[in-house]
Parts: C-alpha cells; structure tokens; sequence
C-alpha cells in the first residue's frame, strides 16, 4: 500500500500527475472489492503490487530531485513521511483498540494488542510472518492484517535514501543502482516461491523488487522517457491491458508474488511511463472522480479492512453483499474524513518539525498501549470478567502447544537425520515413548495433531510417531520422500496414518493429478512391506469462529456451537470418494472415519459434554485430542494392536 501523496511529487513545477492519483484508485478499487467480494475480483490483490510501484516512482523521484540540488535532507524526508502516514495510521489503530474492546474476547484482545504494537512499529510482515501457516488464525478476523504492505514500504525507505546518497557520492549511475538491487530482489523472490511462499510473501528482500521497478522509471536517464505520442499511446494501452489481463488471470494459488507479479508491477510502470496524455492515462485515470478517490486511497486502505474484519467478527464470519457494499461506502466516507480533518492539517501545519513528533508520540503511544495489552492478557479483560463463558475449553495455540511439547518425546534420531536436510517450511515431529522407533506413525499436516495426542494417550503401552509439514505428503515431495524411505526402512513400525486437512489441501493438487492416484502412490510400496495404511476422514470443520461457541453472543453476535450435518456432508464429498476408492483397490488400506464421531444424524458440534473440542474452526484442543482418539481406537481397536 503506498502512502505516497502525489502532491509531494508536486513540488517541481509542472510535476503533478493527476492520471498516478487515478492509477492509485484502480489500485485500492482491486483491492477493496478482492477482500470484500473475492470470488469475483479474484485477482484484486494485485492492486497492493501496483501501489508499490507507485510509492517507488513517486518517493524516488522527490529523493533524486534532491540530489540534484545538493544532498538529501534526512531530517526532512522522514519528517514528511511522519506527517504523511502517521496521522491516519494513528486513528485506525486507535479505532482497532476500540472496536477490539468491546467485540473481541480476551484471547482475541491480546493477540489484537499485539498487531497494533507491530503496526507502529512497521513490522507487520514480519509478524504475520512468523504467525502464518495452520497454526494461526484465519486471516479474515485479523483487523490489522493489511499493515504487512504498509510495512515493508517503510523497512524499504529505512535503507533506500541512504543508498541513494551514497550512489550519488560515489558517482554510480542511480538507475544501474536501482536495477542491481532490484535484480537481486527478484532472484529473490523467484527462489523463495519455490521454496517458502509465506517467507516470499512477507519478507522485505523479495518484494522491493517491485518498489525498484518504479525507482528505475524515476532515474532513467530523460532521453529514455521521452516518448512520441504515438509510443505514449502504445505503452499506455499495453499498461492497462497487463493490469486486466491480471485482475482476470491471476489467483492466490499458486504462490504469490513469484514471477506472476511481473504483470501488475510492469503494468503500472507502463502506465507512469507513458505520462498523463496517453490515452488511458488521460481518459479513464484522469476524471475527477478517479482523482478524488485515489487521493484518499491511502486512508480507505487503512479502513477497509478493519471495518470488514469486525464485521465478520460480529456476525461469525458471512457478510451478506448489501452490507458490504455498505462498509465499503462507510470506509469511503471514514477516509474523507480522516483525510480532511487529520491528514491535512498534520501536514499542512505551520510546525512542521512539532507535528511530525507529535504525529510519532502518537504511534509510539499507540504502539506502548498494544504491546501493554499483550502483556497483561488483555488490558480490558484481567480476570475475563467481561465475557461470559459458555464452554470450558482451550482455544489458540499456547496452551496447545505447551502441552505438546511438555508431553512429546524428540523423533527417533534416524528420522532426525532424514529431515535435518530438508528443514524449509514448517516441521513438526515426535513421538509418545523416547528411546524407541515408532509403531504407529501419523504423517500428514497440522491436522495429524488432531489425533496423535489422544491416540498416544489411549494407547499407553505403543509408541505413536508424527511427522507434520505445511503441505499434501505426496512421495514426490522432497519434504516427505525420505520420510516414506524411513517408515519403510522400520520393521517394528507396522501402522501409518495420514491425516491432512483435504478440504484446504485439495486446493494444492497438482493440475491434473487425481487424489487417488497420489494416495496409492503412498499406499502401495508401505502395504508390499506388510504396513497397513489408513487414510483419515477429517474431524469436521466449521463455518464460524470458536469464540462464538466458548462465549456467550454479545452485540448482537449469534452463540454457535454445531453446524447442520448436510452441509459438512456435502464438503466431505470432495474427497471421500478418492479415500474410499484407494481402500477399495488395496486389502491393506483402510479409510479412519473421523468426520462423524463428532456428529449425530443432524449435527456436527465442537461441544460434548459442557467441553469445548476445537482450539479454531477445524484444528481440536487438548480435549478434543483425547476424545477423538479414544473414539478412534474403539472404533478401529486394530490400530493398537
């Protein structure tokens, strides 16, 4: 997200571009309509990689102009940007605290505290960061989830005006500076999407490539960028169309940004390129409506999300289109507002160097306040008196993983050798009794965890295993292919059980692989050994946050616990049938029904006996753990044996 003005841009004479004001609205217009309506603008987040290009351009060009006439004023710059992004960003994190106080339950509260302490202090993406993954919340109740772009702009103008600067004062051209760091970058980003989506996604180095992108247009030498009209036309036309061609192409799978960013980024710098006569330019990014939108853009980013990501927490999760539409308007009329009464008078003061203190105060305080919160468990909630408790139970992961690791052996040193070599993404491995190899082995996901607890616990007297990455255990995957080599290299270990969270995972599949096939790729050389393999139907997953079930309802928010049968039936549909077939073909494979031990005729619930099962909407606790396992072991008493 650029929180650029192009007003700043403005101080050179001639210099404004209202055609960038209205490339910033078809910027935050992308991005507002994927959070709000993602099946239709499926591409829309692509508008975030279109800002970066912008904030590049724009910040470059005001830095180069600077050098030009003598040195870059550090005092100055970072001034300005206290000014220009503080204000607003203080409100809304202001407003998040608020909200949060009186929507969210103590848990929620204190992880909340948390983002606003790294909203502050611009590091957001490093945060989401090391959260990411199964074990984190779903990221449509984040309310501060959107500052991670917000960051990485200001970890990135933390180190870019001085190594302009320096490029200056050691004479390099700035563009070959650009291009150099840039194409680092990208290197970057392509390895990393190979290898760790989520480090590509959030971490700093692999997406400044797309802010450089702009930077190089801002320092190309002038005899580069002038253009004929007829080449302003072209580029212009080609600009928009990559942009199209990218809002229609592009979705979240597979990893995102990898190479599939080049078509925004260099979109967007086709369309600065060509200057704001070009016909694009000048006829459908020029219109006073674009202009007024996107001079507001950095502010309706800022609400947007926080409105939407409230909402869903008030009303478990669906918001009907009407009121969508509805949020987005009052996002709109939020940003106005912020914009008149708060930005502009910050920036346009008389003191200039007392407001951008006051305007730092402001976050800094703000920042102190979140990271209080967190501390203290919820400054609003101490004793959790607040909420009203309806379910006893555990939910997050602290608790969750306190236990695992206080009750879990370290894997058996020959599996430790196996995966010590393939260490990228998330891993997860133990076993119940130390010292000994396995004889039950789950290999799988995060949801392996639902069951090893509860089968090692009703099963004293065997040694239950788990291996678990953020991935589909396919043997051609490197992460899981000596992992298979092992269990097969094992003759005590005679019981192998994948669990995976298909419902999710089935997104991954490789284009044109049947399930099916990939399962007996696993199954088949295990049962040759004499192994049995068994094939879990998973625990059901449900369509509300578990707060709305261990709470009572406030506000207006429903209280609910269960979830119609039918409704889970007809998602468990898409892939039961593949288990089955597999189990079907192969004496030695057998599918786990675990999708209704939690279900009666009518229901599936995450309660049983006055006790909360679930820790988020589809991974259970530490109770759930031990009820599904003792279900298991006595519906399939083979598994222990």
């Amino acid at each position: 997200m650029t929180d650029t003005d192009v007003s700043e841009f403005s101080t050179a004479p001639g210099a404004y571009r209202p055609d960038i004001d209205g490339l910033r609205t078809v910027a935050v217009g992308s991005v507002v309509a994927y959070h709000f309506f993602p099946v239709t603008a499926h591409g829309g987040f692509i508008g975030v990689d279109i800002f970066f290009v912008i904030s590049g351009f724009l910040i470059t060009s005001i830095l180069a102009r600077e050098i030009g006439e003598g040195g870059v004023a550090f005092a100055d710059f970072y001034a300005r940007r206290a000014r220009r992004i503080f204000p607003a960003l203080a409100v809304v994190l202001l407003a998040a605290l608020l909200f949060g106080a009186v929507l969210l339950d103590p848990e929620e509260f204190r992880a909340l505290g948390l983002h606003v302490a790294a909203g502050a202090g611009f590091v957001s993406n490093a945060l989401l960061w090391s959260q990411s993954g199964y074990f984190d919340e779903a990221a449509e109740f984040k309310p501060l989830l959107h500052l991670w772009s917000l960051a990485i702009e200001e970890q990135f103008y933390l180190f870019w005006p001085l190594a302009l600067w320096l490029g200056a004062r050691w004479r390099l051209p700035l563009w070959a500076l650009a291009l150099g760091i840039g194409a680092a970058s990208f290197a970057l980003n392509l390895d990393l999407a190979q290898r760790d989506a989520v480090a590509d996604f959030y971490f700093v180095g692999a997406r400044i490539w797309e802010l450089l992108i702009g930077a190089m247009l801002a320092l190309a030498p002038k005899r580069l960028r002038a253009l004929s009209p007829a080449a302003a036309h072209a580029l212009s036309l080609l600009g928009g169309a990559l942009i199209l061609v990218s809002l229609w192409r592009i979705d979240a799978q597979p990893a995102f940004p990898g190479w599939r960013a080049l078509g925004p980024t260099l979109g967007a710098t086709l369309l600065i390129a060509a200057g704001p006569r070009a016909i694009l330019n000048a006829r459908l990014l020029s219109p006073r409506l674009m202009i007024a939108l996107g001079k507001i853009s950095y502010p309706i980013y800022l609400w947007h999300w926080p409105l939407l990501a409230f909402a869903r927490i008030s009303q478990g999760g669906h918001i009907p289109p009407p009121a969508s539409w509805g949020l987005i308007a009052l996002a709109i009329v939020l940003a106005q507002l912020t914009y008149r009464f708060i930005e502009r008078p910050v920036r346009s003061g008389a003191r200039g160097a007392r407001s951008a203190l006051g305007a730092a105060a402001a976050i800094a305080a703000l920042g102190a306040v979140g990271l209080w919160d967190h501390s203290m468990g919820g400054i609003f909630f101490p004793d959790a008196a607040f909420v009203r408790t309806a379910h006893e139970g555990d939910i997050g992961q602290t608790k969750f993983r306190e236990y695992m690791n206080a009750h879990t052996q370290p894997c058996p040193q020959s599996l430790q050798a196996v995966f010590a070599r393939r260490s990228e993404g998330v891993l997860l491995c133990g076993q119940s009794i130390a010292g000994a190899t396995p004889e039950i082995m789950f290999v799988g996901d995060s949801h392996v965890e639902n069951f090893f607890l509860g089968v090692a616990e009703a099963s004293p007297g065997r040694n239950v295993g788990y291996y678990l990455r953020n991935a589909l255990p396919f043997v051609e995957d490197s992460r899981f292919t000596s992992v298979y080599r092992w269990i097969a290299s094992e003759p005590k270990l005679h019981t192998v059980i994948v669990s995976v969270y298909w419902l999710q995972r089935l997104h991954d599949l490789p284009a044109g692989a049947r399930l099916r096939d990939k399962l007996n790729e696993i199954a088949a050389p295990l049962t040759a050994l004499g192994k049995r393999v068994y094939f879990v139907l998973d625990v059901p997953n449900f369509q509300f946050r578990v707060t709305q079930c261990k709470y009572e309802g406030r506000l207006g928010a429903p209280q609910i616990c269960d979830e119609n049968r039918a409704a889970f039936d007809r998602r468990l549909a898409s892939y039961a049938g593949e288990l089955e077939a597999v189990a079907a073909a192969n004496p030695m494979v057998r599918v786990l029904d675990a999708a209704h031990l939690l279900c009666d005729e009518k229901r599936c619930s995450m309660t049983a006996n006055g006790k909360l099962l679930y820790r988020d909407d589809h991974h259970l606790n530490i109770d759930g753990s031990r009820l599904i396992g003792a279900k298991l072991l006595s519906a399939y008493p083979e598994i222990a044996d």
